[in-house]
């Protein structure tokens, strides 16, 4: 006849493990920061990931399937910095079900430059690009995140005026096309205020 003390045995285990479990749950509210967190409330959609630079003072989206290295550069003239990305798309990634999945731009690769800099006292984005860009190019106004103003040059370059920046997108699409890939994610873009 089998002892009645495994019962207990196993019910004073699954309590033990219980408190445990419920002892280490905080308590109370979280803290929360005490400065606002650039990039804390990008809404990437499922499957992509957040960059946030603060000392440039932008975040946005990008595909989670992109592997990068990123280079900074100071620029005198006009003051400001350069961020390079040199972008690959992962090959193929294999789940726990153990079927390698991989995607149609597996292994592509391309560089994107972001460039950030100062305002330097223009009152609007026609004014820097006047003052910076020579010849003057045709400016095609267009929505960029919270960019206070923003445009697209024929050249395919887009330029946002922020609080306190102007911030330029170049993208030097490779064998993987990055202007669909970020076009798609302007919305994204959190210029900090």
């Amino acid at each position: 006849m089998p002892s009645p003390l495994p019962f207990p045995r196993k019910l004073l285990i699954a309590i033990a493990i219980l408190a445990a479990v419920v002892g280490c749950q905080p308590s109370g509210p979280r803290p929360v920061p005490s400065v606002p967190q650039i990039g804390g409330n990008l809404k990437c959609a499922q499957g992509d990931h957040g960059y946030e630079d603060l000392q440039a003072g932008w975040a946005f989206c990008y595909p989670g399937s992109w592997k990068y290295i990123e280079r900074s550069q100071a620029i005198q003239s006009p003051s400001g910095l350069d961020l390079t990305f040199d972008i690959t798309n992962v090959p193929c990634t294999t789940p726990p079900s153990g079927q390698p999945q991989c995607s149609p731009d597996a292994g592509l690769f391309a560089v994107m430059i972001i460039s950030t800099y100062q305002r330097e006292g223009s009152a609007d984005l026609a004014h820097w690009v006047e003052v910076n860009l020579k010849p003057v190019p045709d400016l095609q106004t267009i929505s960029w995140g919270n960019a206070v103003e923003a445009v697209k040059l024929p050249d395919g370059r887009r330029i946002a005026l922020t609080a306190h920046h102007v911030v330029i997108m170049d993208l030097h699409s490779g064998p993987l096309n990055l202007e669909k890939e970020m076009s798609s994610r302007l919305t994204t873009w959190k210029f900090s205020l």
